[in-house]
């Protein structure tokens, strides 16, 4: 970590290996030069954390649109809890970014720590930016040549797994997606490859594929390029979901956990994928 910093009415420092902390209370409106600087704080680092926050879901859904359109589909507002009894819910979840597998990444993403055990459980983030940058030419090039096919794996074991180990993944999507991506925020390339959703490099047979994909991964998932934030009750972060990757271990023994969820993004899964998932449909048409 570095020394504070007040600019334009944030009090800032920036952290290790990336990303920033602000010391603000952010249930009171951003506005005028303090909402500019907040904003410029995302372009520059992608990851903002912040400490000591009571944020109603209102207040949060504020704070998300001034870095852009909010999801307000039932997948893009909500809370992700230890009490929820869906297949997979206290697993651990693999490097990825949401909806990686899809046309329509989200744009960003916010976690609220409403209610958790101090210090049991934690998200790591990892730079598939600083990642692209960094990693030798050859394989910059022998990557970026060709397409990937991303897949949404099912529900438990397969979000637990690095995808391209399998040769022949169980899916409930499969896309064709560019291996690099440019982030329209800012203009950068990084990685669009990730151990949860990628299957395979277009063109390459499997062995391959996994080799290549298997020394991307050495710089992605580097301990350098990696940082992890352990809960606290009031913390939030918010990060670019194009540049970051995000992961976490399992909560099954972690005591209760509540994190509030805000997303950026113009589309939801059940817009790009309608009837997707069996059984929600119904529900998804009385809460748009």
């Amino acid at each position: 970590m570095t020394g504070w910093n007040d600019e334009g009415g944030l009090r800032w420092r920036a952290l290790t290996p990336f990303g920033v902390e602000i010391d603000r209370d952010l249930s009171t409106p951003l506005g005028g030069q303090t909402a500019e600087r907040f904003v410029a704080l995302f372009q520059e680092a992608g990851l903002i954390v912040a400490r000591g926050q009571t944020l109603a879901m209102e207040e949060q859904v504020a704070l998300m649109a001034l870095l852009g359109p909010v999801s307000r589909r039932v997948d893009g507002v909500g809370y992700i809890s230890s009490e929820d009894n869906y297949t997979g819910a206290l697993a651990e979840l693999t490097f990825h970014a949401d909806y990686a597998f899809s046309t329509h990444p989200l744009d960003a993403l916010s976690l609220h720590a409403v209610d958790v055990v101090d210090g049991t459980s934690s998200t790591r983030f990892a730079s598939a930016g600083r990642a692209y940058t960094d990693l030798p030419v050859d394989i910059r090039e022998r990557l970026a040549a060709h397409a990937v096919e991303m897949i949404s794996p099912n529900y438990g074991v397969g979000m637990t797994m690095r995808t391209c180990d399998v040769r022949e993944p169980d899916a409930m999507l499969r896309e064709k997606r560019p291996s690099v991506l440019v982030n329209p925020r800012t203009g950068r390339s990084c990685l669009g490859v990730g151990e949860m959703h990628t299957a395979r490099l277009i063109g390459m047979d499997w062995e391959e594929s996994r080799a290549l994909l298997g020394a991307v991964y050495e710089h992605l998932y580097a301990p350098d390029n990696i940082m992890e934030h352990v809960w606290h009750r009031g913390d939030i972060v918010i990060w670019d979901n194009i540049t970051f990757q995000h992961a976490r271990g399992s909560i099954e023994a972690v005591g209760r956990r509540v994190l509030q969820r805000v997303t950026n993004g113009t589309k939801g899964l059940w817009d790009m994928y309608p009837g997707m998932f069996p059984g929600t449909d119904a529900f998804y048409a009385l809460n748009q």
